[in-house]
């Protein structure tokens, strides 16, 4: 019987395996939250609620740029048994939605893959009231991918798509105010060295701006006198389209 038990090892091993993991994905999220809550203090949002089991949870965030965010997230139980989590998210907010791949290790490290969702300008009116500008629209983003530390705060990668439908958009000029139409534009998300940029073209091509962010929270903005000719505006002095007139940089992070 002994030696029936012995070749039958690696059965048992396995079904005992299965067990655990079935016990770790089916217990209540609440409890583990209990535990996982004070471990979580240096998220950049507020977790609000949690409900449901490790494998198929749901959450509410809230931020004050965004608002309140609903999400859910599906389990990859294998990708336990090498150390990491993998979800299938999903995350929709008043003037947002969104979906895509999340994997997180204990060290903090975080990896969104194939993210693919819709942002309303109404979530950037904030942050371009201040520059007394204002804007409507829709942005679509696609195929997005970015990893990064949440200990750190520390972006290593990112790559993606971003699409402008167009819309109006008024801005100040010498006391004056501006109103002008934004055709559709593109945004191509990258990295130049250790640094985010985002290239900003025409259906074309043509490039219009580009953004960047620097791992030391910098961020910044050039401004190409194309941009200008695009919105059917005239630049007063001598420059090539390819002119950078407009630069400006600030701390965000």
């Amino acid at each position: 019987m002994l030696s029936a038990i012995w070749s039958a090892r690696w059965y048992l091993l396995l079904g005992l395996l299965s067990l655990l993991v079935f016990l770790v994905i089916t217990v209540p999220l609440h409890f583990v939250w209990h535990y996982a809550e004070p471990q979580l203090k240096g998220l950049p949002v507020k977790v609000e609620s949690v409900a449901g089991t490790l494998w198929d949870g749901r959450f509410q965030l809230s931020d004050r740029m965004v608002g309140t965010l609903d999400g859910e997230w599906q389990l990859q139980p294998l990708a336990l048994l090498g150390g990491a989590l993998v979800a299938d998210i999903k995350v929709e907010g008043r003037d947002l939605r969104g979906s895509g791949e999340l994997t997180a290790s204990p060290s903090g490290e975080l990896q969104i893959h194939d993210f693919d969702g819709y942002v309303d300008s109404a979530l950037l009116q904030p942050l371009l009231r201040r520059q007394k500008v204002s804007l409507n629209g829709e942005l679509e983003i696609s195929a997005l991918s970015l990893s990064g530390n949440l200990q750190t705060r520390q972006l290593a990668d990112i790559a993606g798509r971003l699409v402008y439908s167009g819309g109006k958009t008024e801005f100040p000029v010498d006391r004056k105010t501006i109103n002008a139409d934004v055709p559709m534009l593109v945004g191509n998300l990258g990295m130049d060295k250790d640094k985010a940029v985002l290239d900003v073209v025409t259906t074309d091509g043509a490039n219009l701006a580009t953004g960047f962010l620097q791992p030391d929270g910098w961020a910044g903005v050039s401004v190409r006198r194309r941009f200008v000719d695009v919105l059917g505006q005239q630049w007063p002095n001598k420059a090539t389209e390819d002119t950078v007139i407009f630069e400006v940089s600030r701390k965000i992070l």
